[in-house]
């Protein structure tokens, strides 16, 4: 094992020890992988300031501003990591400043869209219930992570209040409500989920249609399958999640209100969902005025 393997190792443990969310490790492991890639040979702590910059700017060569922002923040971790462990003396991120991202707002899923993917899964059968429910709670606000969505337990679906319970990023838990027609598809895949083979053998809530409890990466499967049957373009989990958050600041929901609810840490996270709705608003406003009208 080289030295690279074995930083990767002690940072992964760390992280056990922190119980970071899986997903956030393997951000942080592609970052430092790509950086092992661009300057081979070396090892991640020999690294100077210079070789981080160099990779900065070839990764905004190729990668969207938030990406590169990523990746900084990545790297920085891992550095100061290194510090506090006294594997190095001084990060090599040492006031390299933070890269800006880009304001730009995010495109929204279309409502046609939705309700063609919705459509596409409105029959009767199992895998036609359960889709249907997961697509109706990831509308919700409060969309769960994709790791969320397949971690709902039974136990944490509360049938008589129409809320559930999730467990997200660094074991942090958040209950959501949901609306009558999730409530209803939900309902509707319970009945459905008593007739399966491992209704009582396991505890999870979405199952999987050959058995065992559905996948993070069966999540993905079913939700590109869904949009292929619709015949509308490919659908990623977290543009479900955006739409929901959109709708909810569109509505008027308060940035506190999203981060309790989509289980946010930063205020910023709220404002970058919303400018999407902030937008929609403003083009809405100048409709409504049509000021050329009036010459």
């Amino acid at each position: 094992m080289d030295a690279n393997e074995l930083h990767w190792a002690a940072y992964e443990r760390y992280h056990r020890t922190k119980r970071t969310s899986p997903d956030t490790v393997k951000s942080y492991h592609i970052t430092l992988t790509q950086l092992t890639d661009f300057r081979p040979g070396r090892d991640l702590l020999d690294l100077e300031r210079v070789d981080i910059e160099e990779f900065l700017i070839a990764a905004s060569s190729v990668n969207a501003s938030a990406t590169v922002h990523k990746k900084f923040r990545n790297l920085r971790a891992f550095y100061r990591w290194a510090v506090d462990e006294e594997m190095i003396e001084k990060s090599p991120m040492h006031r390299i400043p933070e890269p800006a991202v880009t304001d730009k707002p995010v495109p929204v899923v279309p409502e046609d869209q939705i309700v063609a993917l919705l459509k596409a899964c409105s029959g009767r059968e199992f895998g036609e219930r359960r889709d249907n429910a997961m697509i109706r709670l990831w509308c919700e606000a409060g969309s769960p992570r994709v790791s969320e969505m397949v971690g709902i337990r039974l136990d944490g679906l509360d049938m008589r209040h129409d809320k559930v319970t999730l467990h997200g990023k660094g074991d942090k838990i958040r209950v959501i409500p949901f609306g009558a027609k999730t409530g209803q598809a939900i309902q509707r895949y319970l009945t459905a989920r008593a007739h399966h083979k491992d209704a009582k053998r396991l505890d999870s809530l979405w199952l999987g249609m050959l058995g065992g409890a559905l996948t993070t990466s069966g999540a993905y499967r079913l939700l590109e399958r869904r949009c292929a049957q619709a015949g509308i373009p490919r659908i990623h989990p977290h543009k479900l999640r955006h739409l929901a958050a959109h709708t909810f600041a569109d509505e008027g929901g308060s940035d506190g209100d999203a981060m309790s609810l989509f289980g946010w840490a930063s205020p910023e996270m709220p404002r970058l969902y919303g400018r999407s709705a902030q937008v929609e608003r403003a083009h809405r406003a100048a409709r409504r005025i049509s000021q050329a009208d009036r010459y």
